[in-house]
């Protein structure tokens, strides 16, 4: 086992600094181009916030008699406006007793501090976004429509030209030594925000979140990507929307669609069969499916 001198210390610290962005990449969810379009990272510019911006929707052209006006037949002019995406810093802090390198190893450290620094700031981040998603949208729930917080969740179907997020600093993380209390003091940090385009991009489905209680399904998925359609929501390059779920809510699509076909395992769709093997649906509706435990409360 490697010894607690002053130069693996060191070595502990540069691999945690390396390692930390990778890490987070793999925990946090919303934070890519496949689900938010509208991404900037802008470290190292000035000010608090970006603005992202935004045109209103066009008038289509509309038949005209011969010498009168087009302008009174359809006027369709530019009116430019902005969303605004500020800043919040998250932070999670990580306190390293020397005995704990001594007893543990530092290999085991290392995995241990990464994991709870990029889990954490991941997470905080992913709650961040699916909060600001819930507050915006404007289409009727298509599930449950439960406000009771204790019992339901909200889940999401959305363009991904819905939301913006822009970073400000990536995950970081600094370290010091308390000799008062023989500790490793690291504190990692990330300063990112995000913004709501288009409300009416964002499909909200409420489902029981306790598993096997939940009643919204594949009917609610598929009545809110038509609903995403009748707004003319840009979908991905593969042509579907995204869809960001509970495990209840997963559970429940899983439960309806492993009974596609009949009830009995001989009579079952293909649909039923990867249902039944996977435990999991990529691609239903129209939607590609991500799952997260992060989903804001009803």
């Amino acid at each position: 086992m490697a010894g607690t001198t002053s130069t693996s210390v060191q070595q502990l610290y540069a691999d945690i600094v390396a390692d930390l962005i990778p890490y987070y990449m793999d925990a946090v969810l919303l934070p890519n181009q496949q689900i938010i379009q509208n991404s900037l990272v802008v470290s190292g510019s000035s000010g608090s916030q970006v603005r992202f911006p935004l045109t209103n929707s066009y008038t289509n052209a509309a038949d005209v008699a011969e010498g009168a006006s087009i302008e009174a037949a359809a006027q369709s002019n530019l009116v430019p406006t902005a969303a605004n995406v500020s800043f919040q810093k998250r932070g999670v802090a990580t306190d390293v007793s020397e005995e704990s390198l001594e007893d543990g190893g530092l290999e085991l450290v290392r995995n241990a501090v990464i994991t709870r620094l990029s889990g954490g700031l991941a997470q905080a981040t992913d709650i961040a976004g699916l909060e600001t998603a819930n507050a915006a949208t404007s289409n009727g729930d298509t599930g449950e429509g439960s406000a009771n917080a204790t019992t339901h969740s909200c889940n999401f179907i959305m363009s991904p030209e819905a939301m913006a997020y822009a970073s400000k600093r990536e995950p970081s993380v600094r370290m010091w030594y308390n000799p008062d209390k023989d500790v490793h003091e690291m504190r990692g940090s990330v300063r990112n925000g995000f913004a709501n385009l288009r409300p009416e991009f964002i499909q909200r489905i409420t489902a029981n979140k306790t598993i096997g209680s939940a009643t919204a399904n594949v009917v609610a998925i598929a009545k809110g990507v038509a609903n995403l359609r009748a707004q003319n929501a840009p979908t991905g390059v593969d042509g579907t929307y995204i869809g960001v779920i509970s495990p209840a809510f997963e559970f429940a699509i899983n439960d309806q669609i492993a009974l596609a076909g009949g009830t009995t395992v001989g009579s079952l769709s293909d649909l039923g069969n990867n249902a039944l093997r996977d435990a999991s649906l990529a691609l239903i509706a129209g939607t590609r499916l991500f799952r997260s435990n992060n989903v804001p409360n009803a």
